[in-house]
């Protein structure tokens, strides 16, 4: 099975470089007063990326004070542990990106295990590479002296680091239906997404059910079932989703009051063509307001849906619990087959012949 890789929240990722290049450059400015000042020599590494860490991470807000604590303590271990330098600022980045991708990732939702050690592996390189490549950049194009030279390495430090967070905004499995669900998880917000995150669960239950079973074309039919089934769910809260972006961005109430400002303006005009005209917006935008309620009902209609399909797939994971007293699975290629005959009959029985609801609804534009 293929590996299926999805890349969300790109703003997140591109904010968190710029932040992280934000607060390498204040510390940057802070090393050179020190060094000024105090005589005191402050080397990019820790220092670069504690800067960047404290200033990228996006802890929820619950958490706020003891995440950015963290980001300030634990890089620093490495460097207590008598560890030569290449080592320890590896082992830093490593440990700044992996708690950033588990705790600070801007989600309510901590990160998995593949995207923490994914960061944490990608940050043990990139931040070895970024120094190298700071001391190149020093030794080569920069002043010895001077606030620039600081400001460019603790710049380039920031970066590459920054840069080894991305697995932090990936979603990754074997399986392209979990990769679509996790990505969708991670988008959205409220009772749409607790739905995703049951039809999410119940979807790996039931293909964990289905692995036990022999390999054969009831199997493959039976996948082919439950994909469909949490693609369903997907594609409605997607869509539930955007008809709600698009009705808030056209409020009802608006449109009413304008409907209703225009009316008492058609009653008040004493001239008729004037009169006329006003009545005619006031249609008009009667016409909008019917629309809109239109989508409003869809909308609920749409969100009924996504409830019904995650309880088909609570009725399909009870299907194979209700399979397992009777006889083992395996073996078995005429159960099998039942049990994806009777998920498909439950498919088609709830959306009544139907599919899911379109991944995309224009409202109607709204005319002042």
């Amino acid at each position: 099975m293929p590996l299926s890789i999805q890349f969300f929240r790109r703003e997140d990722f591109e904010s968190r470089c710029l932040s992280a290049l934000v607060g390498a450059g204040a510390m940057a400015m802070v090393a050179g007063v020190a060094r000024q000042v105090l005589r005191v020599s402050v080397e990019p590494g820790y220092f670069a990326l504690m800067a960047a860490a404290v200033t990228a991470v996006k802890p929820k807000a619950s958490e706020n004070v003891l995440v950015r604590a963290a980001m300030v303590l634990l890089p620093g271990l490495p460097y207590l542990l008598g560890l030569t330098a290449s080592w320890r600022d590896a082992v830093a980045g490593a440990i700044a990106a992996g708690f950033l991708a588990w705790r600070g990732n801007g989600r309510d939702s901590v990160g998995t295990p593949s995207q923490v050690a994914l960061s944490a592996g990608a940050a043990a390189v990139t931040t070895a590479l970024g120094l190298y490549v700071a001391q190149v950049l020093h030794a080569r194009f920069l002043p010895t002296r001077g606030y620039l030279p600081l400001l460019v390495d603790y710049a380039v430090v920031a970066l590459f680091w920054s840069i080894s967070t991305l697995p932090a905004n990936l979603a990754m499995d074997l399986d392209a239906v979990t990769a679509r669900g996790m990505r969708l998880e991670a988008t959205l917000s409220g009772e749409v997404r607790d739905l995703v995150t049951r039809a999410l669960t119940l979807y790996r239950q039931c293909q964990e059910e289905a692995r036990k079973v022999a390999r054969g074309p009831g199997l493959e039919k039976l996948q082919k079932v439950l994909g469909k089934l949490a693609r369903d769910a997907f594609t409605l809260a997607e869509s539930h989703t955007e008809m709600e972006a698009q009705l808030s961005a056209a409020s009802q109430g608006s449109v009413d009051s304008q409907v209703q400002e225009l009316k008492k303006r058609a009653q008040d005009a004493h001239d008729g063509v004037a009169r006329r005209q006003l009545e005619r917006a006031a249609a008009s935008l009667g016409e909008e307001l019917n629309h809109l309620d239109a989508l409003s009902r869809k909308q609920e209609r749409l969100f009924a849906q996504l409830h019904a399909q995650v309880a088909l797939l609570e009725r399909a994971r009870v299907c194979f619990i209700g399979a397992r007293p009777m006889s083992p699975l395996a073996g078995d290629s005429d159960r099998i087959q039942a049990l994806a005959d009777k998920l498909s009959a439950l498919d088609l029985e709830s959306s009544g012949g139907e599919g899911p609801a379109p991944q995309s609804v224009r409202a109607p534009a709204v005319r002042s």
